[in-house]
Order: C-alpha cells, then sequence, then structure tokens
C-alpha cells in the first residue's frame, strides 16, 4: 500500500521519478497473485515477495533459524533453478463415525521452475493425487514479464476461473470442475493474461489432460474460460466464465457445462474495529447440459462462497464461511441441496508454518446434519 515498500525515494513531485515508476505498461506493483507466486493466475511456488510476505508479514515470530537461512540462501541466490514446496496434514472428527480420529495427508507438492531466459519460465508442480499416487499436477511454458504484466503459458494446468482457495472441498472449486486434489481438474492448454497495475484479466482454451487412446470414439473435453477484474486496495472484484464440452461426470454420462459468476475481496480498513475484517465472496450459476444411458436432461445450479475473516493479533485469524450448493435451483425445495458453516482459527506461529483449528457443521436436505472437527497444518518453503 506504501510505493517506499518497492521504490527508495518516491517522489511524485519528480518528473523523472513519475516517468519512471508511473508508466502503465512498465509498471510490476500490481495486487493480483503473480505478486507473491510464479505462477501469474495464482497458487504453486511463491515469487521473492510471497516469501517475504509469508515469512516476515504471516507469522507471530519472524526468526528464522541461521541453519535454516543458509539453506534458503542456496535456492533464493540460484536465479536459475527454484525450489518450492507446500505440505498438508490433516485430522478430521466426525460426529457417529466409527473410525474417529481420521488421519489423512492432504497435500505433499514439490515445485521446481527453471528460468531459462529473461522472459521464459518453466514451472512443474510434483504432488499427490487422491488415494496418494504420485503425479505431476501442472507442469507449463510461461513467457512473461512484458508489458503490462502480460504473460502466456502453455501446458498443463488448471484453468482460470473465480477465487483459487487452498481448500480443495469448498463447493465453488468441487461443483463446478476445480477440485485440485482430482486429476480430471487439470487441463492441457494455454492461457494468456494481463496485469495492468490494478486491472487483470485472462483467457484460457484448453482440453481435457488425457487424450483418448486410438480407436476409443470418446471426444475429449474441450473448453474456455477467461476472468477479469479489478484489484485495488480495499475492493477486489471479477467475473468468470468457462464452458466444457463432453465433460465426463460419471462413467455413463457427460455434461456440455458453462459457468459465470462473480468473486471478489472487501477490506473494510475505513471502518473502526472492522478495519482487520475482510470479507471473501464468490456467487457462481452453473448449467449442464446432461447426455447418459438414461437420456438427457438439462440443469441448472447456484453454488454461494461468502467468509469473513479477522485478524486477532499478529499470526491470528478467525475465520466464519458459510457455502452453499443448489443442484436445481427451480425446485421450491431441492432434496439434494447442501449448505455448509464453518468456524476456525488460522494461526502462523513461525515462518512456513500454519495450524488451521475449523468446526465444520454440513447440513443436506437428504441426510441428517454432520459436525465435523478439523484440525490442518501446513508447512512451506
Amino acid at each position: 500500500e506504501r510505493c517506499d515498500t518497492c521504490h527508495e525515494m518516491p517522489d511524485r513531485s519528480n518528473p523523472k521519478w513519475v516517468e519512471e515508476n508511473y508508466k502503465i505498461s512498465e509498471r510490476k506493483c500490481r495486487l493480483s497473485c503473480g505478486v507473491c507466486h510464479v505462477n501469474q493466475s495464482g497458487g504453486m511456488l511463491r515469487s521473492d515477495s510471497g516469501f517475504v510476505f509469508g515469512t516476515k508479514a504471516l507469522p507471530w515470530k519472524t526468526d528464522i533459524p541461521e541453519d535454516i537461512q543458509s539453506g534458503l540462501k542456496v535456492i533464493k541466490d540460484n536465479r536459475f533453478l527454484t525450489l518450492g514446496g507446500d505440505f498438508r496434514g490433516l485430522i478430521l472428527s466426525r460426529e457417529g463415525s466409527d473410525t474417529n480420529p481420521l488421519f489423512f495427508p492432504m497435500q505433499a507438492d514439490l515445485y521446481v521452475n527453471a528460468n531459462v531466459g529473461k522472459h521464459i519460465a518453466l514451472l512443474t508442480q510434483i504432488g499427490m493425487e487422491r488415494g496418494g499416487n504420485a503425479a505431476v499436477r501442472e507442469e507449463f511454458l510461461m513467457l512473461k514479464d512484458f508489458p503490462y504484466n502480460s504473460y502466456i503459458k502453455a501446458g498443463k494446468f488448471i484453468p482460470p476461473y473465480g477465487l483459487r482457495l487452498d481448500d480443495h472441498t469448498a463447493f465453488i472449486r468441487t461443483k463446478i470442475a476445480f477440485d485440485h486434489s482430482q486429476p480430471g481438474s487439470y487441463v492441457s492448454g494455454y492461457e494468456v493474461g494481463a496485469e495492468p497495475v490494478l486491472l487483470f484479466a485472462r483467457l484460457s482454451q484448453f482440453n481435457a489432460d488425457v487424450t483418448p487412446a486410438v480407436g476409443d470414439t470418446t471426444e475429449a473435453a474441450r473448453g474456455v474460460s477467461g476472468e477479469l477484474g479489478w484489484r485495488g486496495l480495499w475492493l477486489h472484484i471479477g467475473a468468470s466464465y468457462i464452458n466444457i464440452a463432453n465433460f465426463e461426470i460419471t462413467p455413463t454420462a457427460t455434461t456440455d457445462r458453462s459457468a459465470y459468476g462473480m468473486f471478489g475481496a472487501l477490506r473494510l480498513k475505513w471502518l473502526p474495529y472492522l478495519d482487520k475484517m475482510t470479507y471473501l465472496f464468490e456467487f457462481d450459476r452453473r448449467r449442464d447440459h446432461i447426455e447418459g444411458s438414461g437420456g438427457s436432461k438439462d440443469e441448472d445450479a447456484d453454488i454461494t462462497f461468502n467468509e469473513f475473516d479477522y485478524r486477532i493479533a499478529k499470526g491470528a485469524n478467525l475465520k466464519l464461511r458459510y457455502e452453499s450448493y443448489e443442484p436445481d435451483n427451480s425446485a421450491v425445495e431441492d432434496p439434494n441441496e447442501q449448505r455448509r458453516y464453518l468456524v476456525g482459527v488460522d494461526l502462523y506461529p513461525y515462518p512456513f508454518t500454519e495450524l488451521n483449528l475449523q468446526y465444520r457443521f454440513k447440513k443436506e436436505e437428504s441426510e441428517r446434519d454432520i459436525s465435523e472437527y478439523l484440525v490442518v497444518g501446513h508447512i512451506w518453503f
């Protein structure tokens, strides 16, 4: 939020300083995901800015032991090859379950980025799929650092759409096609984008990552997605669209799926007592034309996500979340409607560490209500 975060001597009265730092096409300062991540559309390996934010701004204690600093220096000083990782584990206790507590490795991802030129990067993410199988999740070539922070990437990735959350169980991710624990969420294609200061825009064209075997008459899923919007100091607002033809939803059924929605964040920084609160939101409408062994049908679904985050103190955030999924929005009482409520605390005690303590209440019209208690540990570098 301050120019002197990046500039040594900000002086707006100096025409030369203004010319060098306010030429829109050359400015690097912005509030998009690409500031903290090497991947311009968010997630995966952290950039230098993301490393500083994660080790200095988030945690309660910011001291890093000298031996760890020495190891990190070797990684960070190598401008050709950069390494990183995210590791998460879950302890789950569910009301009425006979298997409490349940231990689950949620994430074990390693990132490798090779800067083979000033504007060329090769980024690979190696991790686990559901069931613990090792897999290459995302891998792409990226042409970057062009005027207006524009870029092109081609390879295997998750298409740009809405809020890219680390919680892959959120309805806005699982009910459209973006559950990053599932192989089918990753596609092959290209993505182009630009981030001129506070504006951002991305467009992607893709097909299913796994090409049908020779002789298979099944047509591979193909689609396009895009998003555009504004990310300011107190308001982030954006719109998304995706269309996927011949998307497999069961072994015997496919759908022509489209979805559109609005997403963003609101920070109430000018209000007393609420200046440490941030509101995240996303609202989506999903449309399906389903073809299967039982015939065809059309479905419209509404998906919502609402989350309030309040910074209690440095290294501690309170989280309140409500999300809903209504598969048939034309029904007065949809038997398959799902609603979830979550209360939790996110703790960042030391650099590279995160601990989430959560209570989640699930209400499903066709089943009994379920209470869940979750502990998520996260280590990254």
